[in-house]
């Protein structure tokens, strides 16, 4: 046992340092393709992109622009004043401070998360009033469905009469949602939704129009590197939280749309490898902690090593014992009188 055991266990932490080795090259993975190292032999082949990361930043803050115009339009029934003054009333996101930030490959450039896409949060309707949850539709995503890169199902769901009464909010699919606060490891965590749903007030929704949604796995790509940065980054207290602010402000790399593209390829062919690796590393531990019980169940079954038909029986071995507890027993005395013999044979049949 001993033997079959130490070989056991050293085989377990061969897997367990593996699996740190493979965490490690993850996140080089995604080191790589936020700073422009991996596709360096990229830009050397395409030297010349056709828009670079600072022209797409100028052409998706001036399409967010004329979005929101169109909304205000919209909503006066196209009846805007004659001057200009109400187009005044646009808050421009502010660009991210710089100043810390490392050199970019050239044609890229860093932008705000808030200059590339809206950003919103959910709320919980109250949950003593049953016409907010009752056979509700809506599906409602809390933060702890965040461990995952997407979010394909949801067990909680929420009324319609929630979403109109309440500051909750149905996101399109392929909003992105990042955990401001939660248990454990949660909160920093992005996933993607693969369905419109609500969320509470614990997720951050990053919402991609149509200009921006080529820089969706990019923006994505640098929240998953960035996850033990981000938790540093949150305040507050006991639980400390992320907030709507910080992650407006969180400046991302923004490369030209066709290296973007580069990128996003390029990991997703690495991370596939790594995936696979990992899911037959985590088998592999569900297998030694079979075997061990295998182990064990042959060991206690005489299984284990091969039978001598010249060994003493269990029974005979047991009589010995029982004789040998007897005449080893003390004299008889005040205390324990007729007791000592029949408690030492108890005791070693419990321990065989």
């Amino acid at each position: 046992m001993e033997e079959l055991f130490s070989r056991l266990d050293a085989g377990v932490a061969a897997v367990r340092r593996t699996q740190a080795l493979l965490k490690r090259y993850r996140q080089s993975v995604l080191h790589a393709a936020v700073t422009g190292e991996l596709t360096r032999a990229w830009r050397e082949a395409h030297p010349a992109p056709t828009e670079t990361g600072a022209a797409l930043l100028t052409r998706l803050r001036a399409e967010r622009r004329a979005q929101w115009e169109a909304a205000q339009s919209a909503k006066r029934g196209g009846q805007l004043p004659l001057n200009d003054a109400w187009k005044k009333k646009y808050e421009e996101p502010a660009a991210p401070d710089t100043s810390e930030l490392p050199e970019l490959p050239a044609g890229w450039a860093w932008a705000s998360v808030g200059q590339l896409v809206s950003v919103g949060t959910g709320a919980t309707p109250l949950k003593s009033n049953p016409l907010y949850h009752s056979e509700g539709t809506v599906p409602w995503v809390t933060s702890g469905a965040l461990n995952n890169l997407f979010i394909r199902e949801t067990q909680q769901f929420i009324t319609e009469l929630a979403v109109e009464e309440t500051n909750a909010k149905v996101f399109p699919a392929g909003t992105l949602l990042v955990a401001m606060y939660g248990e454990g490891k949660t909160r920093g965590k992005v996933s993607e939704l693969t369905f419109p749903a609500a969320t509470n007030q614990a997720c951050a929704a990053l919402i991609f129009d149509d200009a921006a949604m080529d820089a969706k796995e990019m923006v994505k790509l640098f929240f998953e590197k960035n996850y033990d940065d981000l938790r540093r980054l949150s305040s507050g207290g006991v639980q400390p939280n992320l907030n709507l602010s910080l992650i407006k402000a969180t400046a991302v790399p923004l490369p030209p749309l066709a290296e973007q593209a580069e990128i996003v390829a390029e990991v997703e062919r690495r991370l596939t490898v790594l995936d696979v690796l990992s899911q037959t590393l985590t088998a592999e531990l569900k297998r030694a902690e079979r075997l061990r019980q295998s182990l064990l169940h042959r060991a206690f079954t005489g299984r284990l090593v091969p039978q001598d038909a010249t060994d003493e029986p269990a029974a005979a071995l047991l009589a010995r014992l029982r004789e040998g507890a007897a005449g080893a027993a003390p004299a008889k005395g005040k205390a324990g009188r007729g007791r000592q013999p029949k408690a030492i044979a108890q005791q070693a049949t419990l321990g065989f």
